[in-house]
């Protein structure tokens, strides 16, 4: 994993010294539709909203490497009788197209890591995810530092195996999910 993170970092930084490359923070959030793939969980969904807070570097007509933090505010009742809220990290290399000095679209993808708390089904009250996301969105420039980024993205997630009722079950779900945020890049 470190020896991926080093790569990506590497790359983007190679690719950014072609263009004006710097770094940026980001804020933002929006909602997303989570739909389970198990029979156990009996086609299950949840549309929870959720923020992030993201460190970048690159060009916005470029090339880009995020990191990200999420809070998923998950209020539901899939996994245990009180799920709560999701905590995570990705990792998302974007490239962006110079269309207009108006609007940059971009093309992202990436994987993430999380935990989310549960209770009743796990000793340790958590249940640990994975996820492969890809998307595509807009950087709208305001200003030479400030923009505002709108995003799709689809989100491949990959829970850890689950004891339920004697069975072991490895759930994974397919969310859809809607972005708005704003960066400053300094």
């Amino acid at each position: 994993m470190k020896k991926l993170l080093l790569l990506l970092f590497t790359l983007s930084t190679l690719y950014s010294f072609q263009y004006d490359a710097k770094f940026y923070v980001g804020i933002g959030g929006g909602m997303q539709y989570e739909s389970l793939s198990e029979d156990e969980f009996d086609g299950a969904t949840n549309s929870p909203a959720f923020g992030s807070l993201k460190f970048g570097y690159g060009d916005r007509k470029a090339y880009s490497i995020e990191f990200l933090i999420n809070y998923i505010n998950n209020k539901s009742n899939i996994f245990s009788a009180e799920d709560a809220a999701r905590y995570g990290m990705d990792v998302a290399l974007l490239k962006a197209f110079p269309v207009s000095k108006y609007a940059y679209p971009y093309f992202r993808g990436g994987f993430g890591a999380g935990e989310m708390k549960v209770s009743q089904i796990q000793e340790d009250g958590t249940l640990s995810y994975s996820s492969f996301n890809i998307g595509t969105g807009v950087y709208i420039p305001l200003s030479k530092s400030f923009e505002i980024e709108a995003t799709y993205e689809y989100r491949f997630t990959s829970y850890e195996s689950l004891l339920i009722n004697e069975k072991t079950v490895k759930p994974h779900s397919h969310i859809n999910q809607l972005y708005l945020g704003i960066n400053y890049r300094y």
